[in-house]
């Protein structure tokens, strides 16, 4: 079973080792690097290439949500999880750069593993602690902004998928394997707000995409 790569970024040392700890319990989840600053943790993400990366708001020079924007522009397919103590101060900053999810650090460990989970296969995630009604309105804006937000490669696989050509050579026309063109299908049906491949299709025609 392949594990999910997660990057670290926090200024507090500490509060790394914990949650590196923390999963290193699970089986299924590999801690790649740590950051303390929003520069180290570009420079991480393009040596590591995590999967997830779990990022602190307040940290040195730029600030996370200011890091989180340029990391979905560099690496758009990277899913990103905003881990901090501030409630709701920061959410819609968070999710307009491009944040899957927004988790207080007071988070247990169950919580937080299937939240790297989920927001790898495409969905969104907050905070229980955040209210009913903030949540739902949260969500919403992250749909939009996700809407939004198809990747350079989502869109070569679109363009793909239109012309009929198979997931067999969708794979090995863009280099990748099955299971990573598996995990781009699930980001682009979530983004879409489809099912399958057909109604992928028609949904990107209809919103002009192809």
């Amino acid at each position: 079973m392949k594990r999910l790569r997660v990057l670290l970024v926090d200024d507090h040392k500490v509060v790394r080792q914990g949650i590196a700890h923390l999963l290193q319990l699970d089986e299924g989840i590999e801690v790649v690097g740590e950051a303390e600053t929003g520069q180290d943790a570009l420079a991480e993400a393009d040596l590591k290439r995590p999967d997830v990366v779990l990022m602190d708001i307040r940290i040195p020079g730029m600030d996370g949500v200011e890091a989180t924007r340029r990391l979905k522009k560099a690496f758009p397919d990277m899913d990103i999880i905003m881990l901090t103590s501030y409630a709701d101060e920061y959410v819609p900053e968070a999710i307009e750069a491009g944040a899957s999810g927004y988790l207080l650090k007071s988070v247990d460990y169950n919580e937080l593993s299937q939240a790297i989970r989920a927001v790898h296969a495409g969905e969104t995630v907050f905070d229980r602690s955040l209210g009913r009604e903030f949540l739902g309105r949260f969500a919403d804006l992250a749909h939009k902004s996700k809407e939004a937000t198809l990747s350079e490669r989502e869109m070569d696989i679109l363009r793909l998928l239109a012309s009929g050509t198979s997931g067999g050579e969708i794979a090995a026309q863009l280099s990748m394997t099955s299971t990573a063109l598996k995990r781009h299908l699930r980001h682009i049906f979530n983004k879409l707000g489809v099912e399958n491949r057909a109604h992928a299709i028609a949904e990107a025609y209809r919103r002009k995409l192809l």
